[in-house]
């Protein structure tokens, strides 16, 4: 059960609008009584830790006591973060030029940061790419970064905008596998791997889920893209993707290529890079790394000290009796 100080917080912190809006959703989606479910939800909140979201999206209006017993939710994900990651140390995951600097052996891509300090170096790096990506240094779940044709642009005007948009970093665009390009063109595919260091160091990789573009430049299931899970060991999909919507996908909207089956390329050196990683990360030990397929192999995108506890249990993808992700979580930590 959540501690009386996280309840408070969240509930003088709570967007009420839309609580009684995932109510009705709800009630629409399940048939129930909306009352029944005000006080469910409620009584989810005080035993499980679920946000009103959780209820909806992992679907705990349908899953018995059994089940809710072993979801991660937004309390429980708040409590391992707490624990794990020190918060000293986030500024490393915040902060993107910090993050390619610390693991820059495994950022295979050209980067300047910041080019309000490196105005010559910026000019340069843009005369050299083609395309780049312009991002906000402290940026989240892709807002904010803008991808620049620099041929359209007059070079000092476009170094201007830049400064002027924030737009610190600057970085040549990743070139994906030909495969996970097949899967989806209008983005860089990534594949969000969720690691977790015990005391001793040993690393587990507790999670695995592709995160598909669907027609933006990003993939991110916050804005717009979906996910489907991935098997830890074999790099396979083995089910539908889903967006946060709730839509389920057995081929890409857009591409038209099946997504349960399809196999990601180079996933044994996926794995092994994230292991390698999360051993620089001693006080940050609960991470969601975000890694890309290239030509030329894996890459590091970005890593989240704070990990989204969303797409682990989407209910439209959950079978019936299904357990929730808790149990591994637990056993990672403690073993």
């Amino acid at each position: 059960m959540p501690s009386p100080s996280y309840i408070l917080k969240r509930l003088f912190q709570m967007n009420y609008k839309g609580f009684f809006e995932r109510i009705k959703t709800v009630s629409q989606k399940s048939g129930k009584n909306r009352f029944h479910i005000f006080c469910d939800m409620v009584w989810c909140g005080l035993r499980y830790g679920a946000g009103y979201v959780d209820y909806d999206v992992i679907g705990f209006y349908k899953l018995n006591g059994k089940q809710r017993k072993t979801m991660l939710t937004r309390g429980l994900n708040n409590k391992f973060v707490k624990m794990l990651n020190e918060k000293d140390y986030w500024h490393i995951f915040d902060n993107k030029n910090e993050f390619n600097t610390t693991f820059s052996k495994f950022i295979t891509r050209a980067w300047i940061y910041p080019i309000s300090e490196k105005k010559e170096e910026a000019i340069r790096f843009l005369q050299n790419h083609d395309i780049v990506f312009a991002k906000p240094n402290n940026g989240q779940c892709g807002k904010g970064i803008e991808k620049i044709k620099t041929s359209e642009w007059d070079l000092e005007e476009l170094y201007q905008h830049l400064l002027e948009s924030k737009l610190e970093l600057l970085e040549e665009p990743i070139i994906q596998h030909e495969e996970m390009n097949r899967l989806n063109s209008s983005s860089v595919n990534t594949i969000r791997m969720v690691s977790v260091m015990n005391d001793k160091q040993d690393v587990t990789i507790l999670a695995t889920f592709s995160r598909i573009g669907n027609g933006k430049v990003v993939d991110n299931f916050n804005s717009g893209g979906m996910t489907a899970k991935i098997n830890r060991e074999t790099g396979m999909i083995i089910e539908e993707a889903v967006d946060k919507a709730g839509i389920v996908y057995e081929k890409h909207p857009i591409s038209g290529t099946t997504i349960k089956g399809f196999q990601i390329p180079c996933w044994q050196q996926a794995r092994e890079m994230v292991i390698e990683a999360a051993k620089l990360s001693p006080h940050v030990r609960y991470v969601g790394w975000d890694v890309a397929i290239t030509v030329n192999g894996p890459t590091l995108v970005e890593g989240n000290q704070f990990p989204g506890h969303d797409i682990y249990q989407v209910a439209e993808k959950m079978e019936e009796g299904q357990l929730g992700v808790l149990p591994e979580f637990e056993a990672a930590i403690n073993r």
